[in-house]
């Protein structure tokens, strides 16, 4: 075992609310700079962004689990994370999303971007909207493809879990809180995670955390967060 330090929760540019400049290359890069050594593209309800960082992770070192931030129809954030894209991408095929169309207007631009830093693709999808899953669904059917769902950042009112169902279900074993949040006690027993949600590359790797792990691989993270 072997400590490596992780920020599994960083929205891209494919995320209304990322800053333009939180691109898969300056993300990674970012990372790679302040030593992280296993991160996660986790975008609103979108994958797109992914495959690119996991290219340029190859390059420069750092493990960039296939994840993405799903908002289920409770109106709660969970961090889903796979063992490789491929079942990421399976998974996402398999949940109905909202047919409604972004406004770039009022909730910000929605940009895919290659590992060569280029703008290749506009989701004219409305990524900020809650799927057709509940929480108990998605749990569920991560574990068939292989994946985990994390609560996200349950210290907070919007969008956690503990503001919406009052407590956790005992099938989780892990769950996310924000870096600038204390420990809950509703969190014992569990495993917790610390991450950014970084929106901007500035606000990469807050906090300094490290996980135990045999090696930095999606597939040890999964197997620690489900045991």
């Amino acid at each position: 075992m072997a400590k490596y330090r992780y920020d599994l929760h960083i929205h891209s540019t494919l995320s209304p609310c990322g800053d333009d400049d939180m691109t898969p290359v300056n993300i990674v890069a970012t990372a790679s700079v302040l030593g992280l050594d296993i991160i996660a593209i986790a975008d609103h309800n979108a994958i797109k962004n992914v495959e690119a960082a996991m290219e340029v992770g190859e390059v420069l070192g750092v493990t960039v689990v296939p994840a993405f931030e799903l908002q289920t129809n409770e109106d709660i954030h969970l961090l889903c994370l796979f063992p490789d894209f491929d079942r990421l991408e399976a998974f996402h095929k398999k949940i109905n999303f909202t047919d409604l169309k972004n406004r770039e207007d009022i909730f910000g631009k929605q940009l895919v971007v290659n590992s060569d830093d280029e703008v290749v693709e506009v989701e004219e999808s409305m990524l900020l909207a809650c799927a057709e899953i509940s929480e108990q669904e998605a749990y569920a059917l991560a574990r068939r493809y292989g994946g985990v769902c994390v609560p996200a950042h349950i210290d907070r009112d919007a969008f956690g879990m503990l503001s919406m169902l009052g407590g956790i279900p005992p099938y989780y074993k892990a769950v996310e809180c924000s870096c600038d949040g204390g420990e809950l006690p509703q969190t014992e027993g569990l495993f917790v995670l610390h991450d950014s949600d970084a929106h901007t590359l500035v606000s990469i790797g807050k906090g300094v955390h490290f996980l135990d792990l045999p090696s930095p691989t999606p597939q040890a993270l999964i197997d620690l967060l489900v045991n």
